[in-house]
């Protein structure tokens, strides 16, 4: 993990991916590079977002922020979870 990681950034990623998957119908991001001072997440659109688009991006997650949320962490053995998992993703699980 890297030396930079935020576990609040991580959970930023979560509610923006969510945000995305509700708003657009899309798969979570294909690549995040998540860390302290700066992280970005990748998705697949045809075009770029509009200005208005990533206002309401933003709100919708800031929302959520402000919320203040528990943040829970469960682990679980490698075999329950890739069967919780889409198989295409399970195969990925290390």
């Amino acid at each position: 993990m890297s030396k930079n990681y935020d576990p609040k950034m991580h959970s930023a990623e979560h509610l923006l991916n969510q945000a995305m998957v509700r708003k657009f119908g899309c798969s979570r991001c294909f690549s995040a590079h998540i860390n302290k001072k700066k992280s970005k997440c990748d998705y697949n659109f045809d075009s770029p977002l509009t200005k208005l688009q990533i206002n309401e991006l933003q709100d919708k997650v800031n929302h959520q922020i402000e919320k203040d949320l528990p943040v829970i962490i469960d682990m679980v053995p490698k075999e329950d979870a890739q069967k919780q998992l889409n198989p295409s993703v399970a195969k990925k699980i290390k």
